[in-house]
């Protein structure tokens, strides 16, 4: 009986405690930029009064919850690839990570995570972010719907393999 080494479940938490607060800094501020542009490009686009009130009265919540949903999303994300790593389907968790678009269930585990992300952001958009910026519901349900679709964590579906 062989007994096998595997360095990388030592390597990766060092890594990560090295990356991430690298990365956090960017990602919050990159987040924050998107989640502005949007908002004022759809108060724009709906014709709002009092862009700037409206913007400035809600956009911390907005990108603070979009972060939130960003995390789960991530976190589910992380939890299946431990799962299906564990479950010997080792192809399908080592292309979730690097690149999910060379393996048909990667695709679906990411799909479903990004499906989770978008469906916290349109409701905690519309029951916390937008409830007392906007009284019509229907209004409110828009803006949730547009930041849920529009904000999405696309990059979940990238690829991180260039060659």
């Amino acid at each position: 009986m062989k007994n096998d080494v595997r360095l990388y479940n030592m390597i990766m938490p060092l890594w990560l405690l090295l990356a991430l607060p690298v990365m956090w800094l960017p990602t919050l501020a990159g987040n924050f930029l998107i989640d502005g542009i949007v908002l004022a490009v759809l108060l724009k686009i709906k014709k709002k009064q009092n862009k700037k009130a409206i913007w400035k009265s809600c956009i911390l919540k907005v990108w603070a919850f979009g972060m939130l949903s960003d995390l789960i999303g991530g976190g589910a994300l992380i939890i299946l690839d431990v799962l299906l790593d564990a479950a010997g389907a080792h192809k399908a968790a080592s292309a979730i990570m690097l690149n999910p678009w060379v393996d048909p269930l990667a695709v679906l585990c990411v799909a479903a995570c990004m499906v989770l992300s978008s469906v916290l952001i349109y409701i905690f958009d519309s029951k916390t972010a937008f409830k007392k910026t906007f009284d019509d519901e229907s209004e409110r349900r828009w803006f949730a719907l547009a930041f849920a679709i529009i904000t999405t964590p696309w990059l979940f579906a990238s690829s991180i393999v260039v060659w």
